[in-house]
């Protein structure tokens, strides 16, 4: 199985020599050992740029999240609706999601991400003008949901695929660690900020302040300088190298087993947040402030399981974590199942926040190690059909929920993510071996 080779004299796209990681600053001298070591990737100035583009399109997403969850929850008073809104997302990561990872095995990525990023721009500010003009309508939403999830079908194939071009083979787990402490770092104040931002104005506020960010993300994008490498070439037949990519799946029955077992947290328990709206005003009695609050408090986890990984300067054991961290998810979604009070809320959002990030490292570096550099963005793609079902399994929840009760939703959730990890490793047992 070929594995990636990691860079050690690359040129860069924009002909200078390769920068090489600078030595550790003051900041990091002050640091304890451990702590400095869980930012080691950030020594990268290519990749410190990519860093922080990810940690502002993370504020973009957890205000859009919010705002929209709230917003058609306000309109409809239905958790599926809620759902049915995220599936209009998903549906363009069915379908464009393979075109992205094939695009990105073809055209310059660093261009492509800055395509992609402009769109996601101009939809945050549409739906800014619609919401502050007082105008928009439930298939406003519905519209550019899509185009929202259009945006983030290109991007993540792209964005993922830049990250062994610009770290070392041996920081790979640390860099996508990284990744997972951004999106987690924000979700901490971000929703409860936002949930403030909008029960103080209007929702529309919260989608200036993610075009804002989508600015700053623009111009971060243009100083990143990537390796050239060899891609596909533009020339061959985008059918071909889709189907290029699904055989090398096949033939590798590794990475089929990590793509099915993302199923798990990624697809079936990413989509207990459509239950939120309904969990926290008919469980709870409360309204927009406490969503946001346990979406924030669900981010301690989250960043206490990146920063936990990105100190390992080896992690021998990624399939074992794997299989931990995704039954740790259907375990504390059943918790929710049967949570009766507001306290027990706290603690098992910040479990399943752990769950979540620790599965995510390890299954995206651990595909990012095996795959080849020219198939790389085929093989994120192919992962984005677990993300892109998560809205299906919301639609199941949703209705669940609302014909027998929240409670039902969850437990119908925690079944499901279980399950998986069940048929994965009756399907591939040496998953544990990885």
């Amino acid at each position: 199985m070929a594995l990636v080779q990691a860079y050690t004299a690359p040129v860069l796209s924009n002909d200078k020599a390769t920068e090489q990681p600078a030595s550790r600053g003051a900041i990091s001298r002050l640091m304890p050992p451990t702590l400095s070591s869980a930012f080691r990737s950030l020594s990268n100035r290519n990749f410190r740029y990519l860093w922080f583009g990810q940690l502002l399109s993370a504020t973009a997403m957890h205000a859009d999240m919010v705002a929209r969850s709230w917003l058609v929850w306000n309109l409809t008073g239905s958790s599926t609706s809620v759902a049915s809104v995220l599936v209009a997302r998903a549906i363009p990561m069915l379908i464009l999601g393979l075109i992205g990872g094939v695009a990105a095995d073809r055209f310059d990525r660093r261009k492509l991400l800055m395509i992609i990023q402009g769109w996601t721009l101009l939809m945050h500010v549409i739906m800014a003008a619609l919401l502050l003009a007082g105008v928009v309508e439930l298939w406003h939403v519905y519209v550019l949901a899509f185009g929202l999830g259009a945006g983030m079908a290109m991007n993540q194939p792209v964005r993922t695929s830049i990250i062994p071009n610009l770290v070392d083979k041996k920081d790979m787990m640390n860099a996508m660690s990284l990744n997972s402490i951004a999106i987690n770092s924000t979700r901490l104040a971000g929703p409860a900020l936002i949930a403030l931002l909008i029960a103080a104005t209007d929702v529309g506020w919260a989608y200036v302040w993610s075009s804002g960010a989508f600015v700053v993300v623009l111009f971060t994008t243009t100083k990143i300088a990537i390796p050239n490498i060899a891609l596909s070439g533009k020339r061959g037949n985008p059918v071909s190298q889709l189907v290029e990519g699904f055989v090398y799946i096949g033939q590798h029955r590794v990475i089929l087993a990590l793509v099915l077992l993302g199923l798990g947290p990624l697809a079936i328990g990413f989509s207990h947040q459509v239950l939120l709206p309904q969990l926290v005003e008919e469980e709870f009695g409360y309204g927009i402030g406490l969503m946001g609050v346990l979406t924030s408090v669900g981010a301690i986890g989250g960043l206490s399981g990146g920063l936990f990984i990105a100190s390992r300067r080896n992690v021998s054991y990624k399939g074992r974590l794997m299989l931990i961290a995704a039954t740790s998810y259907g375990l504390a979604l059943l918790g929710f199942a049967g949570a009766n009070y507001l306290w027990m809320a706290f603690p098992l959002i910040i479990w399943i926040g752990v769950s979540q990030t620790l599965f995510r490292a390890g299954n995206s570096a651990t595909l990012m190690e095996i795959a080849p550099d020219h198939l790389r963005g085929r093989i994120i793609s192919a992962t984005l059909l677990d993300t892109a079902l998560s809205p299906a399994a919301g639609i199941a929840a949703g209705f669940v929920a609302d014909k027998y009760g929240v409670s039902s939703g969850y437990l119908l959730l925690s079944v499901g993510c279980l399950a998986v990890v069940a048929l994965t490793i009756l399907i591939y047992p040496r998953i544990k071996d990885i």
